[in-house]
């Protein structure tokens, strides 16, 4: 009997656990290697001060020097539970559609901070159930592989399922625009914003809004990222200013919740596409900011209470970016927004691993799980966090050195594999002791315990 928690037990670490010595001298994260199965992952490091919440880790880790990615599960004890296929992988994010559990996660062709791709949504089997698409011809899309084509022009930035089987994503469009509002030319470029609700069954959009369409509402002059800085652009057609950088919409009700990250702005959309509120990190917008209320360059915003009198939101506040380096300490944060009256936001929460502080300069994730705990990822620095309700971390869990590991986000999320493949077996026979050693892997399953092996012996003995 061969006993194995999760489907995939580690055999070998690569490297040790001081790493392997990369390109130009880079010390390079361990590996997991296993004697059954072809996969190949980064070791989880995992460390505990307090009781965490249930459910596995869903994140999709990418290997920046050896340039290797995948969609994978952990449980929190750092095991590999599932490791999908070897693909450029974004907004990774395990949930619920047609009342069954699911997974959804972008993969495509990437450019410097945006994509061009389509949602894959899987199911507990590890089975492609459906890829939404939206056709770059037919919805006449520029895009700066142009004229390469490309078959779906769905962004990196988001897989949001909504309650109604649909599906909201952004994605970007190279377009004109005055930029003299930002020190740049009149005819310039931009990489126009958009946002998407997409029925996933039959691929039809159902909502559509441009940031570049409503400038009189959302004018480029928000932004707050400089033209011609790393990863905005230079405002020409080859290197597109990406005033907007939309990286998360959520729906509530009727309404959309936008995230615009080079703008430092939280926008509340109506069904015509209007603006009803804005929130800017930095002046306030339509509110006023009190103490710590700060924020900028943010991540997965999302509404977490509502009243007619109070908004609550919650969102990754790395406030740091590629051209303003690694200032600030990346926090979680929570925040009130009145609704009437001075329409004041005031701090209702903040989390930070004090201890173990990190400067995030791209990317992230922000999740409220049960009984007031947070998980947060934190993208561009491959390190895991979950806290409590009292904002003390319980839970650290290192994936990568930095610079050498990303993903975009991380999930915690209770999950029930069944993968539809068979298990994996390898039998090594001792030439010392005569002893044969069976291994075995499971790619998905999260129910196996152990394995039964039955032994069967030559007449002779052996």
């Amino acid at each position: 009997m061969i006993q194995s928690r999760y489907a995939l037990a580690m055999v070998v670490l690569l490297g040790g656990g001081l790493g392997t010595i990369g390109v130009d001298g880079q010390v390079l994260w361990p590996l997991q290697t296993y004697k059954s199965s072809p996969a190949t992952m980064p070791f989880l490091n995992v460390t505990k001060q307090g009781q965490t919440e249930q459910g596995f880790l869903f994140f999709s880790p990418v290997d920046i020097i050896r340039g290797a990615g995948y969609p994978a599960i952990y449980s929190d004890d750092g095991q590999l539970v599932w490791q999908g296929q070897n693909q450029t992988t974004f907004a990774m994010q395990p949930q619920i559609f047609d009342g069954e559990p699911a997974v959804t996660y972008w993969n495509g062709t990437v450019g410097f901070g945006f994509g061009f791709g389509q949602i894959t949504i899987i199911d507990n089997t590890y089975q492609s159930i459906y890829n939404v698409t939206l056709s770059c011809k037919e919805h006449n899309f520029v895009t700066v592989f142009d004229p390469e084509p490309l078959a779906s022009c769905i962004d990196v930035h988001e897989s949001q399922l909504t309650d109604n089987g649909t599906l909201l994503v952004t994605a970007v469009n190279i377009t004109q625009a005055d930029l003299s509002s930002v020190g740049g030319p009149v005819d310039g470029w931009v990489q126009d914003g958009l946002v998407y609700e997409i029925d996933v069954k039959t691929n039809k959009v159902l909502f559509r809004w441009s940031a570049a369409e409503h400038l009189a509402e959302v004018p480029i002059s928000y932004a707050i990222a400089p033209l011609g800085s790393e990863g905005a652009g230079s405002g020409n057609k080859t290197d597109p200013y990406g005033y907007a950088h939309l990286n998360s919409i959520a729906k509530y009700g009727e309404n959309y919740l936008l995230s615009s990250r080079f703008m430092c702005s939280v926008f509340l959309l109506a069904p015509n596409g209007s603006v009803i509120w804005h929130l800017h990190g930095r002046t306030g917008g339509d509110f006023h900011l009190d103490l710590g209320t700060s924020f900028c360059y943010q991540h997965d915003v999302r509404i977490i209470a509502a009243t007619p009198e109070r908004v609550t939101i919650s969102m990754h506040n790395n406030d740091n970016t590629e051209f303003t380096g690694a200032t600030y300490v990346t926090t979680g944060l929570i925040l009130d927004l009145a609704m009437q009256g001075n329409k004041t936001v005031s701090l209702a929460g903040r989390v930070w691993d004090a201890a173990e502080p990190v400067y995030v300069q791209s990317q992230g994730s922000y999740q409220s799980l049960s009984n007031g705990h947070v998980l947060m990822g934190h993208g561009a620095v491959p390190k895991i966090e979950e806290f409590d309700a009292n904002g003390a971390i319980v839970m650290r869990a290192r994936f990568g050195y930095d610079n050498t590991m990303q993903s975009y986000r991380a999930y915690r999320y209770p999950w029930v594999g069944h993968p539809s493949t068979v298990p994996d077996v390898a039998a090594c026979l001792s030439a010392a002791t005569g002893d044969t050693t069976v291994y075995i892997s499971w790619n998905g399953a999260t129910d196996v315990v152990s394995w039964n092996v039955p032994v069967r012996r030559r007449i002779d003995g052996r």
